[in-house]
């Protein structure tokens, strides 16, 4: 069956993953309320959908691929991740008066379970505590690289109150803005943001961002940083329903120019509708302008719920980032000699339930179509040219027209391509050639002109705002459910 394409729907999203199901009370220390084994195993339908037995019979196990993850904590004790090659590169966000970071690892499930979620999308055992069935990683052998960010609203979080963005590398707090600036520098020190710089200069093969962030200057140096040096960073977009707020100021990294962002579907391949984290709001994931994959996004086995460590039904684009960040890794993996530009060339060609064909974009909610390793793997990506198909070079890329506005003029600048306006190929590479021009210093890239009019405009809205992570159970509601590719194994859905 041919992907469908869809109409173009606008709605309010919030980014991150939630929980389904119920959580006994009680904080960390309660015990989650055991789901049957047949529970489990309908959780993990993904890993039989997208041919995880397949792909590790063939050897595909990500093994020699390092993966960055940014996130807020992680618990590698549990016992999905037993025996995980995880190396925790430190916290980035630190106390002034001690230097001591907030805690990267950490067994409260409330700080940790939304990073434990997304490392054990690409490096789980598949094996729960009571050796029942647990999350199963789609790159179980790769090296996992885990940056700690500290904790969403840090300033109302008993653990992390008084903490300031800390660079974990250099060993040096980051210089903030004085309070009431109305400039790009407004969001400058970014946790997440100078994780990610970090991890692409570590040497990282591919970067996976599932939070959310609102640093419009740091996560631009990343992306400059990333496309020089060949390393993509992976990036959830919003979940279906959310607050203003972060519909409008927490879209970075997502929205940047050669980004791959990814949103999620359910096991019949609908887009994720319903059931978000704010309530009274519905509607389906909205995507992005710059949309790359689809994976599977919701009913998934996690390895805990925000209150409780054991295994738990997930739901979001978060899930769904590492497991399109991990077929890139698989692709690596099998063909060494390929840049991960060329196998970005070659996912984009093996979507869907097509095999090999030629790329093609449906919109800001199927985007290229759902990430499949198995195709992936079948086709040679160093016949590809070397060059991120995701980043817009100029104003002629057809990608820049508003393909829900056929009437509306040709961009006459990059700041108004309809696909992504920054960063511009002229400020990653200034020379003008299509080659790395040098190293960047995060805060050198200045973010487009649009950036600061916004910020200014809309700074007093970001107080409270709290980033999403896989916190809260949530009954999902399938309102007008839109197909984005039907599939069934090696594909994501067994419906007609």
């Amino acid at each position: 069956m041919v992907r469908s394409v869809v109409t173009l729907l606008a709605g309010c999203v919030l980014l991150g993953a939630a929980v389904l199901g119920g959580v006994v009370s009680g904080g960390s220390a309660a015990q989650a309320a055991s789901l049957t084994e047949e529970e489990r195993v309908a959780g993990l339908w993904y890993a039989d959908r997208l041919g995880f037995n397949e792909l590790q019979a063939q050897g595909a196990t990500g093994a020699g691929i390092k993966i960055a993850v940014i996130d807020i904590a992680i618990n590698p004790d549990v016992p999905e991740l037993a025996g995980a090659n995880i190396t925790v590169k430190g916290g980035y966000c630190a106390y002034p008066e001690t230097g001591e970071t907030v805690p990267a690892v950490s067994d409260d499930a409330e700080r940790a379970s939304h990073g434990t979620g997304v490392a054990a999308m690409l490096v789980g055992t598949g094996v729960a505590a009571d050796g029942g069935p647990g999350t199963r990683g789609i790159a179980p052998e790769a090296e996992l690289w885990f940056y700690a960010t500290g904790m969403p609203g840090e300033e109302a979080a008993t653990e992390s109150a008084g903490c300031e963005h800390y660079d974990a590398s250099r060993g040096e707090f980051y210089e903030q803005p004085q309070e009431g600036e109305a400039s790009a520098d407004f969001f400058r020190g970014s946790a997440g943001a100078y994780a990610a710089w970090n991890a692409v200069r570590d040497g990282a093969d591919v970067v996976v961002y599932s939070n959310s962030g609102a640093d419009a200057e740091g996560w631009s140096a990343v992306v400059v940083e990333s496309a020089r040096q060949g390393t993509p960073v992976f990036a959830a977009t919003h979940n279906p329903d959310g607050d203003i707020e972060s519909q409008l100021l927490r879209r970075f990294p997502f929205v940047l120019n050669g980004v791959v962002s990814v949103s999620g579907v359910d096991s019949d391949g609908n887009l994720l509708s319903g059931g978000g984290i704010t309530a009274g709001v519905d509607g389906e994931a909205g995507g992005s302008n710059n949309l790359a994959f689809l994976s599977a996004g919701s009913g998934l086995l996690t390895p805990s719920s925000e209150k409780a460590w054991g295994p738990k039904i997930g739901f979001g684009n978060s899930l769904a980032t590492p497991l399109a960040a991990g077929t890139l890794a698989l692709g690596l993996q099998k063909y060494p000699n390929a840049t991960a530009n060329q196998v970005l060339q070659a996912m984009i060609r093996t979507t869907g339930a097509d095999g090999l064909h030629e790329p093609s974009w449906s919109g800001s909610q199927l985007g290229y179509g759902i990430a499949m390793p198995l195709a992936l793997l079948e086709i040679d990506p160093s016949q590809f040219p070397d060059e991120n198909p995701l980043f817009v070079m100029n104003i002629d890329d057809p990608r820049c027209l508003d393909p829900g506005d056929t009437s509306a003029a040709a961009p006459t600048s990059m700041d108004t391509c309809a696909w992504a306006g920054y960063p511009t190929s002229d400020v990653v590479w200034p020379s003008g050639a299509e080659e790395p021009g040098g190293t960047t210093e995060v805060g050198q890239t200045k973010a487009p002109g649009w950036v600061p009019i916004a910020i200014a405009g809309l700074a007093v809205l970001v107080v409270g705002l709290i980033a999403t992570a896989i916190v809260v159970p949530i009954a999902v509601s399938r309102s007008r459910k839109r197909a984005a590719g039907v599939v069934s194994r090696g594909r994501l859905s067994d419906g007609a």
